[in-house]
């Protein structure tokens, strides 16, 4: 499979659920981030509905509106960002469990318009969960197969990521077939060592060993030499998120740190 996935600097921002919106994503873009992720969005009736209970329990929450002669609007307005570097990419991270018109609205609307669309299949929410989306679509692989599929025919110009919880996958290889037959340009992995507050690094090379997909390294990113030890098992990229809402200049001072 050829795959021309390519970021420079090699510094990500992840999403952030509530809190990565256009004018956050942007700052990141001129703090010199690599690559940017907006969202994740709720992109069909399920997801939509799931949210709103999200923010009635007091989550934030990133909710666009679902009229149609406004949505296109609200794009322009809250997802199209200004480049400052030729290899700095722009994604937006959408939640989708089961594809339907608001899900055509939003492949339609982005296609062309940013580089990936990062498919979900990381939120651990209850109510996420519980209509069978986020971390749920990794041990649901005939859902995830039928998802990629109808997300391909739709979009010409936008390639594909996805983001994974890495500790809720069930069978990583059968996962990793489905994303190569897709041709899937990136996987984005969550890290998490349960129960501990450090990446799980081995988890991580795992991925790296086992497919020429790219993955992008996440969780647990407090130092330079925590991207480094990303980097050197095979990650072609590492994200930050938490960290980047009370510091944001924390992604600047990794770029100049592993550049330096």
């Amino acid at each position: 499979m050829t795959n021309m996935f390519k970021i420079q600097p090699l510094i990500a921002q992840s999403a952030i659920a509530g809190i990565a919106n256009r004018k956050f994503c942007q700052q990141m873009i001129d703090l010199g981030a690599g690559m940017v992720t907006l969202g994740g969005f709720p992109a069909d009736r399920l997801n939509f509905e799931a949210s709103l209970k999200m923010e009635e329990r007091g989550r934030m929450e990133c909710i666009p509106p679902v009229n149609e002669s406004r949505f296109s609007e609200w794009l322009i307005q809250n997802l199209l960002l200004y480049k400052r570097m030729k290899n700095q990419r722009t994604a937006v991270n959408l939640r989708i469990v089961n594809s339907d018109q608001i899900t055509e609205k939003w492949l339609k609307s982005l296609d062309g318009k940013i580089d990936f669309l990062e498919l979900n299949a990381h939120c651990r929410q209850k109510e996420v969960l519980q209509i069978g989306g986020g971390e749920s679509l990794l041990k649901d692989l005939k859902k995830l197969n039928h998802l990629l599929t109808n997300i391909s025919k739709s979009l010409q110009k936008t390639k594909i990521g996805i983001k994974i919880r890495g500790c809720s996958v069930g069978d990583k290889d059968a996962l990793i077939e489905i994303l190569e037959k897709h041709q899937v340009n990136y996987i984005h992995i969550d890290s998490m060592l349960k129960g501990k507050n450090i990446a799980d690094i081995q988890l991580l090379q795992s991925y790296c060993s086992s497919t020429d997909i790219p993955v992008i390294g996440n969780n647990s990113v407090r130092c330079i030499e925590d991207v480094k030890k990303m980097l050197k098992i095979g990650a072609i990229a590492v994200s930050v998120a938490r960290p980047l809402i009370k510091y944001p200049n924390f992604i600047a001072e990794l770029i100049q740190q592993l550049d330096g």
